[in-house]
């Protein structure tokens, strides 16, 4: 039986994993490994979040952001 807790975390790990495919896209001299690396060091940091519809969205932008800076 799920739950709904179970269910947001399927859903959170679909659309971290969607977030990858478009960074390994757009940032294709990164490997999958660093990125993989990235997003989950960046979902840590909202593990306690009560909500989190805006985890994937936050995430992005800060990998994006490191990926970005020299």
């Amino acid at each position: 039986m799920s739950t709904l807790d179970t269910m947001a975390t399927e859903q959170l790990d679909t659309h971290l994993a969607q977030l990858e495919d478009r960074l390994g896209k757009d940032y294709a001299n990164v490997t999958r490994s660093r990125l993989h690396a990235m997003v989950d060091r960046e979902r840590a940091r909202f593990a306690g979040a009560r909500i989190h519809a805006f985890v994937p969205i936050l995430v992005e932008r800060a990998v994006r952001a490191a990926l970005t800076t020299p």
